[in-house]
């Protein structure tokens, strides 16, 4: 029998070799590794030389010949009314700071920071600052000073504010003049509290700035920033959790250090990527996967200060960008807009977020010819994320992938487990009192393991609340004793490994890109005095990501039109603007489990199709009205033909 031609046989084992690395993603996996131990390797050099302060990173950038005058910091050019062509975006040009520059403007604030309010290290400072160049400023000042930032959510108005400020420990709260409106009176009460513990309010107002810029630079001796602890808090970032208040997750040397170098590396990030975010730099996202992962590679980012579907592609390419940050929402709202030429006139190279919805997924890629989507999903406080990048359309709708290799090494590592709708709580097998994986395609709850010895080296917890801390930590999983963390999130996997977002679990849904926790929405609703009873939960809504925030209420009264226009003039006062309820249902009574606690498992599977919620009565907060207004099939079907915007 005749042989196979070698010039046949070789051409057809490389491509087997190509699919069966393409379906198992061996090469992606050892790529994967590589990159994790790798970085982690580099943190701990890093840590042991005293470098593992981030500011460092910046200095070294600053001094060195090569980079001193590349841009490090940049603003989007503001643009002109009206439809511009791509010729009059490219004569643009964004405001720009080079390593060297932001460096100076560092010392200068750390000046300020220390000779006029007096921070030294290990002091914590409150920021209540937008996405400003001045944001970027203050925080490393902070750094090199030894202290640390604690970011605000810029959305936060009254008792969550002041509760926010408080619960960080700070002696200090910087607060942008745009943002003074927050001061409330009794915020501003609330700060003074008892004696001798009152916290300083300071606005950074343009005088201050002139001040400032006109100061002499401080940088402060090395022993300021020396770690002693590489797992102690290098900053804050607020997160509603999964009930009560926001709590104030801790972001750990070792944390910010290791996911900069390490997600910077897995996207490649050069000296040549201007990384453009319009994500709110008090998030995560902005912060770390954003402003970490450029200063990681002496990149440039660009900080838009917020967020327009009209205008993003063209601010892009006046801001020439070749890398930018999404969420799904902005994701929806770009496809809302009318068609343009702009619209693939961008220099993108790929983009970077989380939380695209399969519906728009592919649709999102080909209308904006975007390269590669690469995605993740992870937590504030959460110790394991996922990833997956997608050049082609392999990865649509998925969150992260793990290719066998991975699997088989990581098998305890990252587990989703069955979960029960009426506890909330992870499925026990009744013999052996241990959860139960789900099978390949069964939603599950994504758990993180935790090393029961060194579990602070990957999960630090919130600052100051042990009782939040550990009530995220799930033990006797698989075997007694271990530990993992809980997610509050429900995920698949299919058989190629791809990961999918499904819900997220009990008293916490995300709306606008935000996490929003149904106790602190309930508690400043049933404050109302219409108001007797207040039962939140989100609901699905077609065409919109997330779930958007319903009160089930029992009023003292029938609701009249004066009062629907209080309560909703109220919340709006009250509450971030994402988590005001823009729906109301008018129950007789509130349904609540044998342990008194609220059904909202009926609620959320009802939302809120008039057909489905019986003889209740529900209301919307209008956009165009500004009052809760009745929500019937006639409003129903505007929003299911997309015809209503939220």
């Amino acid at each position: 029998m005749a042989g196979i031609p070698l010039t046949v046989a070789l051409p057809a084992a490389a491509a087997s070799l190509a699919y069966i690395n393409a379906r198992t993603g061996f090469t992606n996996d050892v790529r994967m590794l590589k990159n994790i131990f790798g970085r982690q390797r580099d943190a701990q050099r890093e840590i042991d030389a005293n470098t593992g302060n981030m500011f460092y990173k910046l200095e070294s950038f600053a001094k060195a010949p090569g980079s001193a005058d590349r841009p490090f910091l940049a603003v989007p050019p503001p643009l002109p009314k009206g439809e511009l062509t791509l010729e009059q975006l490219r004569q643009l040009r964004p405001r720009e700071w080079t390593y060297a520059q932001v460096y100076e403007e560092v010392l200068r604030y750390a000046a300020w920071l220390k000779n006029e309010h007096g921070v030294v290290k290990e002091d914590i400072v409150a920021m209540d600052i937008p996405n400003t160049p001045e944001f970027v400023f203050v925080w490393f000042g902070l750094w090199s000073l030894g202290a640390r930032p604690a970011f605000i959510n810029t959305g936060l108005r009254g008792e969550g504010l002041l509760h926010c400020i408080k619960i960080s420990s700070a002696k200090l709260f910087i607060v942008d003049e745009d943002l003074t409106e927050a001061l409330s009176d009794d915020v501003v009460a609330g700060l003074r509290g008892d004696a001798g513990k009152e916290i300083k309010a300071v606005i950074l107002d343009k005088q201050q700035q002139l001040r400032i810029a006109s100061m002499q630079g401080h940088r402060a001796c090395d022993d300021c920033r020396k770690i002693v602890d590489a797992n102690a808090m290098a900053q804050l970032i607020y997160t509603s959790g999964t009930t009560g208040l926001p709590k104030a997750a801790v972001i750990s040397w070792r944390r910010y250090i290791t996911s900069s170098l390490a997600i910077s590396t897995y996207l490649n990030i050069t000296p040549d990527t201007r990384y453009y975010t319009a994500l709110p730099l008090y998030h995560t996202s902005a912060s770390m996967l954003g402003v970490g992962i450029v200063l990681a590679a002496g990149a440039s980012i660009i900080i838009s200060p917020h967020f327009s579907p009209r205008t993003f592609i063209a601010s892009i390419i006046a801001s020439r960008a070749n890398a930018t940050q999404y969420i799904g929402e902005m994701c929806r709202y770009l496809l809302t807009m009318p068609p343009s030429p702009l619209d693939q006139a961008h220099d993108l190279q790929f983009v970077f977020g989380n939380g695209i919805r399969p519906d728009i997924w592919l649709k999102f890629k080909e209308r904006y010819a975007i390269p590669s989507i690469r995605e993740f999903y992870g937590a504030t406080e959460s110790p394991s994320s996922t990833f997956i990048t997608s050049n082609n359309n392999f990865g649509e709708g998925a969150i992260g992938r793990s290719g066998v290799l991975i699997r088989a090494l990581r098998r305890k590592l990252n587990v989703m487990v069955r979960h029960d709708v009426e506890t909330g709580e992870p499925f026990r097998d009744p013999e052996t009192g241990l959860c139960q994986r789900v099978n390949v395609g069964e939603p599950g709850e994504m758990l993180a393991w935790l090393d029961p010895v060194l579990t602070k080296d990957s999960y630090v917890g919130y600052w100051g609340n042990d009782k939040a801390t550990t009530g995220k930590i799930l033990r006797d999983v698989l075997v007694k004793g271990d530990l993992y963390f809980r997610t509050g999130d429900l995920l698949r996997a299919d058989r190629d490994g791809r990961m999918f977002f499904v819900d997220r679990i009990g008293d916490t849904f995300r709306w606008k890109g935000e996490n929003v926790s149904t106790g602190e929405v309930e508690k400043i609703v049933a404050l109302h005095p219409s108001i007797k009873e207040a039962n939140v939960y989100g609901v699905q809504l077609p065409g919109h990501d997330g779930r958007a925030g319903c009160a089930a209420v029992v009023f003292h009264n029938d609701p009249d039109e004066r009062s629907l226009r209080d309560l909703a003039d109220y919340v709006r006062k009250s509450l971030p603007r994402f988590a005001a309820p823009l729906f109301l249902r008018n129950v007789p009574s509130m349904a609540t489990t044998g342990t008194s606690k609220y059904q909202k498992h009926g609620l959320r599977t009802q939302g809120v199709e008039p057909d489905k919620v019986g003889e209740d009565r529900l209301f919307w907060l209008d956009p165009k009205a500004g009052a809760y207004k009745s929500f019937g099939q006639k409003e129903w079907q505007d929003l299911v033909a997309g015809q209503t915007k939220l």
